[in-house]
């Protein structure tokens, strides 16, 4: 363990994902020294209907290229289209991060190119190269999520099937706030711009905390919300935040 590193063993970092994705990252804080404090500032939802799972194999059908920026959108593709029938052969995938790429092998048999950072970045990489002008893309992104991904691949002369799969909302306001100085934690983690608004919602300033963020769009959102940033990540990843705190 490195001296950098000591610095944090023993502090309490609050997370604010979902459920099931605080777990994941309290796992590896826990890990290496520091204490992780569980407060889940949103919850995904799935986006399911007749409409959407037609317009999903309808799109697939003649893809050259399948887009996915989270896991979460790499699940709700799995789900949503028929099990039964892979992905045509041609049909390429690409994602941003580790994560989603695992996810993409598991679920979806394949993960072709793997993009590290933002959806913008990914899509700069696929309009480089890999997607040439009048490709057939798909994008399963979240009903919230910008459209930087969608505007690169146009410019490069792609033909984008945008399709909301899933959404992501914020907790919402609580009756009662929860003072911070009660939650034991040094060190907030604000990984999307809901869990920025989750976070206002449920919790009291009351005491000085040093606040990290994932990327510019949580950090222009914490800083909207009244929230003073630290530090900001330089890509979207554990490894990155956690940098940012040392």
């Amino acid at each position: 363990m490195t001296a950098v590193t000591n610095a944090l063993v023993g502090r309490g970092i609050l997370l604010t994902r979902s459920e099931d994705d605080c777990a994941e990252w309290a796992e590896e804080i826990e890990r290496r020294g520091a204490r992780a404090v569980l407060l889940p500032c949103i919850r995904s939802e799935p986006l399911d209907t007749l409409e959407l799972r037609a317009a999903l194999a309808t799109a697939l059908e003649n893809a050259n290229w399948l887009v996915a920026t989270s896991r979460r959108g790499v699940e709700a593709v799995a789900r949503l289209r028929a099990p039964h029938i892979p992905l045509n052969a041609r049909t390429r995938v690409a994602l941003v991060g580790a994560a989603t790429a695992a996810a993409a092998r598991a679920l979806l048999g394949r993960a072709d190119l793997v993009g590290s950072g933002t959806a913008a970045r990914l899509g700069a990489a696929l309009a480089a190269g890999p997607v040439k002008r009048g490709a057939r893309v798909v994008l399963a992104l979240a009903e919230n999520a910008g459209g930087a991904l969608e505007r690169v691949l146009t410019s490069a002369g792609a033909s984008c099937t945008r399709l909301d799969v899933y959404r992501t909302v914020a907790a919402p306001p609580a009756a009662r706030k929860r003072a911070l100085s009660s939650l034991g934690a040094e060190r907030v983690l604000l990984a999307s711009p809901s869990a920025a608004s989750g976070f206002v919602h449920q919790v009291e300033l009351d005491v000085p905390v040093a606040i990290y963020t994932i990327g510019p769009s949580t950090t222009a959102a914490a800083r909207a919300l009244g929230l003073d940033v630290t530090a900001e990540a330089r890509e979207p990843s554990f490894e990155s935040i956690w940098e940012a705190m040392q």
